[in-house]
């Protein structure tokens, strides 16, 4: 099964648009939603309109933009952004973020998210946050996560030992490239790549708001790649995979 999940959904009107377009296009069949951000409560409305699978996209690296987020919210949140940046991920987890502060914000943006999106088909992290080591040990282990972003030519490569404490963890996609790694005007490897989706989950993270990528999706290469494949959401990898699947 092919996941072809766009990030960013709620950041701001300029992003959320192009990921309402292409969902409605079918040219990509998921997203992943920022809480607290400036378009999160349009996005929402969006997402229950159009019925769009969407998980959470957990921010612990950007502050929250929304003028309305509580005070206490916007704190906690805000502390943990001057300790994780947009490199955290790569790192092996050298930061070292209070536990219960991890958990507090997590939690908020849980809540926040099922309250104005529904029970989220997933989680991944802005900047890959959510592969920080101190960032998995505060997840819920019952929603599926994103895998570690890799490339085509690794797809084959033995784990490393934070992609298999994930997977001990989490229900996970098999695995999952960037959009640009992929389709060729973008400088990526090839559509080929898609094949891996007949026999394995394979998640192709995109990013419409920025214009090539939008091109890239909707040109008729890709919707050629996409027209032998099942694409789904993370909803049907969750029925598939025994986790827990939400109503849309």
């Amino acid at each position: 099964m092919l996941i072809v999940n766009a990030d960013d959904f709620g950041a701001s009107p300029s992003t959320s648009d192009p990921i309402i377009d292409l969902f409605g296009a079918r040219v990509l069949s998921s997203a992943s939603a920022m809480v607290r951000m400036r378009d999160s409560a349009r996005a929402a409305s969006l997402a229950h309109e159009r019925a769009l699978p969407t998980g959470l996209h957990l921010n612990l690296t950007l502050p929250f933009d929304d003028a309305n987020v509580p005070v206490g919210a916007r704190e906690r949140q805000r502390r943990l952004t001057e300790t994780l940046g947009s490199d955290s991920w790569r790192e092996e987890g050298r930061e070292n973020p209070p536990g219960a502060l991890l958990e507090d914000v997590i939690e908020d943006q849980l809540e926040c998210f099922r309250a104005s999106f529904g029970e989220p088909t997933h989680l991944d992290g802005h900047h890959h946050i959510h592969v920080h080591p101190a960032v998995l040990e505060h997840l819920p282990r019952d929603l599926p996560i994103r895998p570690i972003l890799t490339v085509p030519s690794r797809a084959g490569s033995r784990a490393g030992s934070r992609e298999r404490r994930l997977r001990r963890r989490f229900h996970s996609p098999d695995l999952c490239f960037g959009l640009e790694h992929v389709h060729p005007s973008l400088g990526g490897e090839g559509l080929e790549a898609l094949e891996h989706a007949r026999q394995r989950t394979l998640e192709i993270m995109a990013h419409p708001q920025r214009k090539p990528e939008r091109a890239a999706l909707e040109s008729a290469r890709w919707r050629a790649a996409l027209s032998p494949l099942e694409l789904g959401s993370y909803a049907d990898f969750a029925r598939l995979n025994g986790a827990s699947a939400p109503r849309l």
